[in-house]
C-alpha cells in the first residue's frame, strides 16, 4: 500500500481500547522492521469517527444548530424530566438517555410515530418526553449527538461529508448495529471501500474447563493461572476475562494483588504490578479528586471535624511535606480540644499554632476566596472559581504526583472542562451547593482507569476482549445464567420495537453470547476456561453453548506462602524515665494504674486519642459546663450560710448568672458547636442540674469555701505532678473536705486498696495536700443519681460521705483500721504506681476488661490478638 493511499486510510475498531492496541502492534511492527519513521493511517474507535464526521460537517454547513455532548444532552433530559415527578433524581434522566440511544442505534421507529396500542405507561411517559427534548433542543438551536448520528447515513449519501478512500475494519467480532452498518453502506454507496480485516484466526479449542464451589475461589484460581503462566515465561501476552467486571472490580483487584504479593496484598497497592484491570472505580473515589471535591464542599463558616481533617491531612495541598508533622499535631488538637463544628478562623489558627504557618495563611487567603463566591453563577463561572479556591489552598502542588496520580489529575481537569460546556445547555445560574454537587455526580459516575503501562496480564470485561489477540486466555463465569445472559428489556421503548436489540429477546441473547464466546476462542493461543457452581439456593452449571466439553473438579487451592517473619522479642521494659516534672496530672499513675502500656504509649510517645467528637456536645463538654457554672457560682459566697442567706429571687438570679457565665464561656470557645434552640436547651438543663444540687448542699452541716478551681502539687517517687481540685470546703469543727465534681459514673469503691487504684485522683490529693484532709467526696451531678459519695475520718455532715472506722455492712472499706493508715496505703500504692512508670514498665496488662471498652491504642498493642482462647474439646 503505498503512502498516499495510507494517508487516505482509516482503522476503526469497536472499543478505543482496541484502537490503541491496533496503534501500538502497528508501531512495534514497524519498530521491528528497523525503521524510525513510517506514516500511519488514522485508527480510530467507531464512536470517536461519528464524532469526528459531525464534527467535520459543522465545520462547513450552512446549519443554525450547535452539538451537544452526551453530558451537555443529559442536562437537558433532566430538564424534561423534572417537570414531573422525578424532581433531581439523575438516575432516570441516564436512563431515559440509554434508551434514546438505543432508539438511533437499532434504528428504532421514532417515539413520535409510536401507535397508541403498543405503549404502556412508561413509553408514553418516554415519547411524551423526547417530544419535550427534541422540542427544547429546537428552541435552543441545538442537536444531541445521538439524532445527529441517525442523520449520518443520509448526509453521507447526499455528499456533505467528506470521507476516507479505504475503511478497514478491525476487531469487529460482534454484529454490528444497524446504524453502524447503515453508515458504512452509505460510505460505500458515495464511494469508499469497506474492508473488514484479515481473516481471523480459527476457534481454538478449550484447553480446560475447571469448576470452582465459589465466586471467590474462581477469582483466586484465575490469578494463580496468570501467575504460574507468567512465571514460565514472562514474555507472554496473557488475559483474564471476567464476565462482569464492572460490578466485581474490588473482588478482582483483591484476588490478583494477593495471590501475585502474598506478603503485603493488605498494603498500599503496588505501583509496578504486573497485572492491568481496564476498568476503574469511579473518579471521585481516587484520592486526589476527593480531596478537591471534599475542599469545594467546605463552608468556611461550618468546618465539621471529618472535613477538617481530610484537609489536614491531604498530602495534595502546597508545603505538605515540610508541615506534615505540624499538620498531624493539629488535627490532633483540633479532634481533642474543638467541638464537631469550627471555622476556618479557628482551623487556621490551630494550624499556625502548631507550626502549620504556610497552610495557616493559605486557608486566609481561601476563606476571603470564598466570602466573594457567594452568589449564584453559570457551570463556566463556578468552574473558575473553583480553581481559584483550589489553588488558593495550593491544590496540586503537595508532594510529588506519580504517573497515575497525573493521569487522574488530567481527567478531573477534563471533567471540569465539561462541566463549563453545560453553560450551553443550563437554564439559571446555579447556587454553590447545587454546582458542587452536579460535579460530583460526574465525577461519581465518571470511571477512571490508567493506561496500561505495558503489564503482561490483562484483566478485562467481555467488550474489551473481544477482538484482541493474546498468548494465553482463562474465561471466567462460563455457566449458563452468564453464557446466555438473561433477557433485558428497555422498559421505555414498547417490546414490539426490540426484535432487532439483541439484549431483549431470548433470541438475540442466544446469538450474541455464541458470538461472544466464538469470539473470545479466537482471541488466544491457549484457552482455558472456568466457573463458580454458586449456592446450594442457586446452583450454576456449565454453559451448552459450549458442547461437550470436559469439566475438572477444582482442588483444594494451595495454602500462600507467608510473608517471613522476624522472631519477635517480648519486650515490656522501656528506657527508664528520669523523673521529674511530668505533664498530665493524675491521670499520669491513672494510666499505670489502668494498663502500664496505656501509660507509656500516651504519657512517652504521646498516642492521644484522635477520634473525631459527635456533633452537639459529649459527656466531657456538659461535664465542663457544670464544673464551670459551679466555679461561678460560688465565686463570691463564702459558705452554706451564704447558700442558705439567699431568698428565691436571689438564687434563682445567681443560677442565671452562673449559668449564662458558663455558657458565654463555652460560645466563645466554640461558637458553632450549640444553635440558639441548643444553647436553649442547655440553659434548661443546667437550670435543673444546679437547682437540685443547690438543695442538696443545703443540706449539710456548715462549711465555708476555702479555694475552688486550685492547683496542687503532687510527689511520688520523684515523679512531679500538678493537679487542680475542683473545690476545698472548711468544715466547722475543724478539718476540710477536697470535692471533685462528677457528671459521670463514680463511686468511692473505686479507692479500695488494691494493687492497682481503679481511681487515683482524690487518693493522689489526700496523700499530697498539707495540711491533710479529713475527708475527700465526689460530687455526683448526673441527674438521675445526685448526691455525695465519700470518706472522711470523723463525720463531715455530709450523707453518703462515710467514716473510717464506722463502715458497716459489705464495704470494701469495712477493715480500714484508721483514716491515716488508708491515706499512708495510697500513698504507698501510688508511689509503687510511680516507681513503675520511672522504671518503664509497660506490658500489656490491663487491669479489667472496662480499660480495654474505651481504650483507643487497640491497633498498637493488638489486645485482641493477645487473647488466648481455650482449646476446644473433641466434640
Amino acid at each position: 500500500m503505498n503512502g498516499e493511499q495510507i494517508l487516505n486510510e482509516t482503522i476503526l475498531t469497536p472499543t478505543a481500547r482496541l484502537a490503541r492496541a491496533e496503534k501500538q502492534r502497528r508501531a512495534l511492527a514497524h519498530r521491528g522492521e528497523g525503521r524510525q519513521t513510517w506514516r500511519s493511517p488514522e485508527v480510530l474507535a467507531f464512536s470517536s469517527w461519528i464524532g469526528q464526521l459531525r464534527d467535520d460537517w459543522f465545520l462547513v454547513a450552512d446549519s443554525p444548530r450547535v452539538p451537544i455532548s452526551a453530558s451537555q444532552a443529559l442536562v437537558l433530559w433532566q430538564s424534561v424530566i423534572d417537570r414531573d415527578v422525578f424532581i433531581g433524581e439523575p438516575r432516570v434522566a441516564e436512563l431515559v438517555a440509554a434508551s434514546w440511544r438505543l432508539v438511533h442505534e437499532y434504528r428504532i421507529e421514532p417515539p413520535s410515530r409510536w401507535s397508541e396500542a403498543m405503549l404502556s405507561q412508561d413509553s408514553t411517559q418516554f415519547r411524551d418526553w423526547a417530544e419535550r427534548f427534541l422540542e427544547l433542543c429546537k428552541q435552543r438551536e441545538l442537536i444531541d449527538e445521538w439524532t445527529f448520528a441517525g442523520r449520518l447515513p443520509d448526509l453521507i449519501e447526499n455528499g456533505e461529508i467528506p470521507l476516507p478512500g479505504f475503511i478497514r475494519l478491525s476487531g469487529f467480532e460482534l454484529p454490528m448495529t444497524p446504524l453502524q452498518r447503515a453508515i458504512l453502506e452509505a460510505a460505500e454507496s458515495a464511494g469508499t471501500r469497506v474492508e473488514h480485516e484479515s481473516a481471523p484466526p480459527e476457534t481454538a479449542a478449550l484447553a480446560s474447563v475447571t469448576a470452582h464451589s465459589e465466586e471467590d475461589d474462581e477469582l483466586f484460581a484465575a490469578a494463580r493461572w496468570a501467575r504460574a503462566r507468567l512465571e514460565e515465561d514472562s514474555e507472554q501476552n496473557i488475559a483474564v476475562v471476567v464476565p462482569g467486571l464492572r460490578e466485581r472490580l474490588g473482588k478482582v483487584e483483591r484476588a490478583f494483588r494477593q495471590v501475585f504479593d502474598a506478603a503485603g496484598f493488605a498494603l498500599e497497592g503496588n505501583r509496578d504490578e504486573p497485572w492491568h484491570v481496564s476498568l476503574g472505580p469511579a473518579l471521585s473515589r481516587w484520592p486526589l479528586v476527593a480531596d478537591a471535591l471534599s475542599l469545594l464542599r467546605i463552608d468556611p463558616h461550618r468546618i465539621s471535624q471529618p472535613q477538617a481533617a481530610a484537609l489536614l491531612r491531604s498530602p495534595f495541598l502546597a508545603g505538605w511535606e515540610g508541615e506534615t508533622q505540624a499538620r498531624a499535631e493539629a488535627l490532633a488538637t483540633v479532634v481533642q480540644r474543638r467541638p464537631w463544628w469550627l471555622h476556618a478562623g479557628q482551623l487556621a489558627w490551630q494550624a499556625g499554632d502548631s507550626g502549620a504557618k504556610g497552610l495557616a495563611g493559605r486557608l486566609g487567603e481561601w476563606e476571603l476566596l470564598r466570602r466573594e463566591h457567594r452568589d449564584a453563577a453559570t457551570p463556566s463561572q463556578w468552574v473558575a472559581r473553583f480553581q481559584e479556591e483550589l489553588k488558593a489552598v495550593g491544590f496540586g502542588r503537595g508532594r510529588s504526583l506519580d504517573s497515575r496520580e497525573f493521569q487522574v489529575l488530567q481527567r478531573f481537569h477534563d471533567l471540569l472542562e465539561d462541566f463549563s460546556a453545560l453553560d450551553l445547555v443550563i437554564e439559571r445560574p446555579l447556587p454553590r451547593a447545587e454546582a458542587v454537587r452536579r460535579l460530583a455526580e460526574r465525577a461519581g459516575t465518571a470511571a477512571f482507569r490508567e493506561r496500561n503501562p505495558g503489564a503482561p496480564v490483562e484483566i478485562l470485561g467481555v467488550e474489551e476482549a473481544l477482538g484482541s489477540r493474546f498468548d494465553a486466555i482463562r474465561i471466567s463465569g462460563l455457566d449458563h445464567q452468564t453464557w446466555p445472559s438473561p433477557t433485558r428489556r428497555d422498559p421505555f421503548i414498547p417490546a414490539g420495537l426490540q426484535a432487532a436489540v439483541p439484549a431483549a429477546t431470548a433470541e438475540g441473547a442466544l446469538e450474541r453470547a455464541r458470538a461472544e464466546l466464538d469470539g473470545l476462542m479466537r482471541a488466544g493461543a491457549v484457552v482455558t476456561g472456568s466457573y463458580s457452581r454458586g449456592s446450594d439456593d442457586e446452583q450454576r452449571h456449565l454453559t451448552p453453548l459450549l458442547g461437550d466439553v470436559t469439566v475438572e473438579e477444582a482442588g483444594d487451592a494451595p495454602a500462600l506462602e507467608p510473608a517471613p517473619m522476624d522472631d519477635v522479642i517480648e519486650d515490656t521494659v522501656a528506657p527508664a524515665h528520669p523523673g521529674g516534672e511530668v505533664r498530665g496530672g493524675t491521670a499520669v499513675l491513672q494510666r499505670q494504674s489502668d494498663c502500664p502500656f496505656k501509660a507509656f504509649a500516651e504519657t512517652r510517645l504521646g498516642a492521644g486519642d484522635v477520634t473525631p467528637p459527635r456533633p452537639g456536645l459529649d459527656a466531657r463538654d456538659r461535664g465542663s459546663l457544670v464544673h464551670k457554672a459551679l466555679e461561678h457560682f460560688w465565686h463570691g459566697l463564702d459558705g452554706l450560710a451564704a447558700l442558705q442567706g439567699l431568698d428565691e429571687d436571689a438564687l434563682e438570679e445567681r443560677i442565671a448568672d452562673a449559668r449564662n457565665a458558663a455558657l458565654e464561656e463555652f460560645a466563645r470557645r466554640s461558637p458553632l458547636a450549640l444553635s440558639e434552640a441548643g444553647l436553649a436547651i442547655e440553659a434548661q438543663c443546667l437550670d435543673r442540674s444546679l437547682d437540685k444540687w443547690l438543695k442538696i448542699e443545703r443540706e449539710r452541716g456548715a462549711f465555708t469555701i476555702d479555694a475552688l478551681e486550685t492547683s496542687v502539687a503532687m510527689d511520688f517517687a520523684g515523679l512531679e505532678l500538678t493537679g487542680k481540685i475542683d473545690r476545698i470546703d472548711e468544715l466547722e469543727g475543724g478539718g476540710s473536705v477536697v470535692i471533685d465534681y462528677k457528671t459521670g459514673a463514680s463511686g468511692k469503691s473505686s479507692w479500695a486498696i488494691e494493687a492497682r487504684l481503679a481511681d487515683v485522683q482524690l487518693p493522689a490529693y489526700a496523700a499530697s495536700l498539707e495540711p491533710r484532709p479529713t475527708a475527700i467526696a465526689f460530687a455526683r451531678l448526673r441527674p438521675d443519681s445526685m448526691g455525695f459519695d465519700g470518706l472522711a475520718e470523723v463525720d463531715a455532715e455530709m450523707p453518703g460521705v462515710s467514716v473510717i472506722g464506722e463502715i458497716k455492712g459489705n464495704s470494701r472499706f469495712k477493715g480500714a483500721a484508721s483514716w491515716p493508715s488508708l491515706v499512708d496505703d495510697w500513698r504507698d500504692h501510688l508511689e509503687l504506681l510511680a516507681s513503675d512508670f520511672r522504671a518503664g514498665r509497660s506490658e500489656v496488662n490491663p487491669r479489667d476488661n472496662q480499660t480495654c471498652k474505651y481504650c483507643h491504642l487497640h491497633a498498637l498493642c493488638r489486645i485482641n490478638e493477645r487473647v488466648i482462647l481455650p482449646e476446644a474439646d473433641d466434640e
